[in-house]
C-alpha cells in the first residue's frame, strides 16, 4: 500500500517546477502580470489622491505556486499554477476620518456595500461607507445604547480598515509580513517589494498620525477564486 500512495503523490504532483517556470514567465503570463499590477497601483494611486490621507508605505507580492493539494484522497485541482498579486498600502489620517470616508465615497473607487438604482448606500447596510461614518458620529453605539457591528469596507479584490481605538469594539490595523526581497525568485515565481523601502512603521505612523488606514488590493476574486494567470492540468 505505501508503495502505491508514493506513486499516486507523486503523479499527482504534476509538471516540474522548470516547466511551471517557463509557464509564469510566459509572454501571456508576463501580459496578463502587467495588467493585473497597473490596476492595482492604479487603485492604489486613486485612494493616495484622497484629501486627508498621506502615503507611509507599500507592499506588493507577485507569486506564482501550485495550488494547495491536502490529500491524495481529495480531488486535484483543475490548475496546476496559480499566479496572484497582493498590494497592502498604510496611509496617515488626517482630520476627522469621517471627512476623509467620506472623500473616498466621492473619489468612486469601487462599490463599497450594497446600493439603491440611483447608486446611493442602502440606508443602515454595514458595508457601506454611510454606514462607516454612523458609526464614527454615533461613537460605536446605537440610539438605545446597543455596540453597531464594526464596520467593513470591501470588495471581492479589495479591503480598506483603519484604527478605532477608543470605541466599544476595539479596532487596531497591525502591520502585515514585509516581503523579503531576497527571498523573491524563490519556488516557482516570486518578486516582491516595499516602498518606501525605509517606511516608518504602522506604530510609528500610528504615533505621528493617531489613526492609521489600511488598503489591500488583491488580484485574486475572492467570489470566483480567478487568478490573473492560471495553468490548466493538461496544459
Amino acid at each position: 500500500m505505501l508503495p502505491l500512495l508514493a506513486i499516486s503523490k507523486a503523479s499527482s504532483r504534476g509538471p516540474s517546477d522548470r516547466k511551471l517556470r517557463k509557464h509564469a514567465t510566459s509572454p501571456e503570463a508576463e501580459s496578463r502580470r502587467t495588467v493585473a499590477q497597473e490596476r492595482i497601483h492604479d487603485l492604489t494611486a486613486r485612494l493616495s489622491a484622497v484629501e486627508g490621507l498621506e502615503h507611509v508605505m507599500t507592499t506588493f507580492t507577485d507569486s506564482c505556486s501550485r495550488p494547495y493539494h491536502a490529500s491524495v484522497f481529495e480531488a486535484r485541482p483543475t490548475d496546476v499554477l496559480r499566479c496572484e498579486m497582493r498590494s497592502v498600502s498604510y496611509f496617515g489620517v488626517l482630520g476627522d476620518i469621517t471627512d476623509v470616508l467620506a472623500r473616498i465615497r466621492e473619489a468612486d473607487i469601487a462599490a463599497w456595500g450594497p446600493r439603491d438604482r440611483q447608486g446611493q448606500d442602502l440606508p443602515h447596510a454595514r458595508g457601506t461607507i454611510t454606514y462607516a461614518i454612523d458609526y464614527h458620529r454615533n461613537h460605536g453605539r446605537f440610539p438605545d445604547g446597543g455596540t453597531m457591528a464594526t464596520p467593513v469596507l470591501g470588495t471581492s479584490v479589495l479591503e480598506i480598515d483603519w484604527d478605532r481605538l477608543d470605541f466599544p469594539l476595539v479596532n487596531r490595523i497591525e502591520e502585515a509580513d514585509l516581503p523579503d526581497p531576497e527571498a523573491a525568485g524563490g519556488g516557482i515565481y516570486r518578486r516582491c517589494s516595499t516602498v518606501p523601502q525605509a517606511a516608518m512603521s504602522v506604530t510609528e505612523a500610528r504615533a505621528h498620525y493617531g489613526t492609521v488606514l489600511r488598503f489591500v488590493a488583491s488580484s485574486t476574486n475572492t467570489s470566483t477564486r480567478e487568478y490573473y494567470h492560471a495553468v490548466p492540468r493538461g496544459s
